[in-house]
């Protein structure tokens, strides 16, 4: 096999290669670059000085593979700029050496920019400033009010069916980012009415610029209402840890209070979203001054209560019905789901003074690894019900099957025969070890909204 570089008085040389060679293979997450830039403040040097921000990508299996590896390369480095005013994308591919049959990174990528890549660096700065006085990205959709959001940063909802073009094609070149820093992300169909998007703006330099976003599916709720499942979030790597997160779910919630929607629910949240999740959640649950009241009524019982008096085996409390009433009602005003209301109903309880002496952590820790234990049984229940089989031309697909199937040739193989291969010892050690890590993350919780000091 040979490979072609050129020298520096341009003439093209070729050499032999072994086709095996370490050293024209080259992970995809470190040779790529990924830039936002600001083409407001172009220069006719290049690279461009007007870089926001540049980030290496965290995964790249999506499109170069499980094994995120570039081959037939040698001091390969990929640069995709991403103009900040509507996100058209250019790349720019630097290499020492480069062998035949080598892999074609711009068509592989282009693959995954329904909104174009180009590598036209003329044709992209061209556009990238004729695209600078597009429409306000406010006036994209309908301006939410969102508590406790820092100056100059808005969130604006737009139904991704019913907006406007302009609307759609910022999505759609907004999408390749999740492939870069979602494990399993994929594209949503921005026809179905059913998608609704969130859109996070910062004012900066005396323009809005696009700093994150999250996409919520629509679903109906008996009898009139409906429910929303946030489906993805992403904040741009330059802006995160500035509260833009935590901004987007809060205006989820924002939204479903607009339409009395039951609740807002996760798709598979990663433990960072989950954690933020939790904090915001519980943050809104410590303003609400009768679920206050009913925790402290609670309190007042474990101090001396015996752990198994109070706590039955599916986790509800056995005593003073009332505050079980408490827990359904914050579900409802809080829209959240009821695994997640019992979640923060525990970190409520963990806030009250009385409940942290030996009898009332000890009656805590009961109620949370009744929680968990639920948790698992309802997991494996529903696994037990889910084959994966092995259909020609297609690959493994799961599915679900009505009750219980033998393990027979062509029935699948059931999603949970792995999980039960532990042992009971084992099931322990992962449900100490999970309690522990709950009640950490109690006190860590609660230490930032500074109800406790650490």
């Amino acid at each position: 096999m040979e490979s072609m570089f050129r020298l520096s008085n341009g003439q093209a040389t070729a050499k032999r290669l072994k086709t095996d060679s370490e050293d024209y293979k080259v992970c995809a997450n470190e040779c790529i670059r990924l830039h936002l830039f600001d083409p407001s403040t172009s220069s006719s040097s290049w690279p461009p000085s007007g870089l926001t921000g540049s980030f290496k990508p965290e995964f790249t299996h999506q499109i170069f593979g499980d094994d995120e590896e570039i081959v037939g390369f040698k001091g390969l480095a990929v640069d995709i700029y991403f103009s900040q005013a509507d996100f058209q994308a250019f790349v720019e591919i630097a290499f020492e050496d480069k062998a035949y049959g080598a892999t074609d990174i711009l068509s592989t990528l282009q693959e995954h920019f329904p909104g174009g890549l180009t590598s036209d660096k003329q044709q992209f700065l061209t556009v990238a400033t004729t695209k600078q006085a597009g429409t306000p990205l406010q006036k994209l959709g309908s301006p939410l009010s969102i508590p406790e959001v820092r100056k100059g940063l808005s969130v604006t909802q737009a139904n991704l069916a019913g907006g406007s073009q302009e609307l759609k094609d910022l999505h759609e070149r907004l999408q390749p980012f999740l492939l870069f820093f979602i494990d399993g992300a994929s594209f949503l169909d921005a026809d179905d009415p059913k998608w609704e998007l969130l859109l996070a703006t910062e004012h900066q330099a005396g323009r809005d610029v696009v700093v994150g976003f999250c996409t919520l599916y629509t679903f109906y709720a008996y009898p009139d209402t409906r429910r929303f499942r946030l489906s993805q979030i992403l904040v741009l790597p330059p802006f995160q840890h500035k509260g833009i997160g935590a901004a987007l779910l809060r205006a989820a919630y924002v939204m479903a209070d607009k339409c009395n929607a039951v609740d807002v629910t996760f798709e598979d949240p990663t433990d960072t979203l989950q954690s933020l999740r939790d904090l915001i959640d519980l943050q809104r649950a410590m303003g609400c001054v009768w679920l206050q009241s009913a925790a402290e009524q609670v309190a007042a019982v474990w101090q001396t209560a015996d752990p198994a008096a109070v706590v039955g085996t599916s986790g509800s409390l056995r005593t003073d019905s009332g505050t079980n009433k408490a827990l359904a009602d914050a579900q409802k005003q809080l829209r959240i789901s009821q695994q997640q209301a019992r979640r923060i109903w525990e970190a409520v309880l963990y806030a009250q003074p009385k409940v942290r002496t030996d009898a009332g952590l000890a009656t805590l820790a009961q109620l949370v690894r009744r929680r968990i234990e639920g948790n698992s049984a309802s997991v494996k229940k529903q696994a037990e019900t889910k084959r994966v089989f092995d259909v020609a031309h297609q690959g493994f697909i799961m599915r679900k099957c009505k009750g219980k199937m033998p393990l027979l040739p062509g029935n699948g193989v059931p999603v949970a025969m792995e999980n039960d291969e532990q042992t009971p010892e084992e099931a322990e050690q992962a449900l100490t070890e999970a309690l522990t890590a709950r009640i950490t993350s109690l006190d860590g919780q609660l230490a930032k909204l500074g109800i406790l000091k650490r």
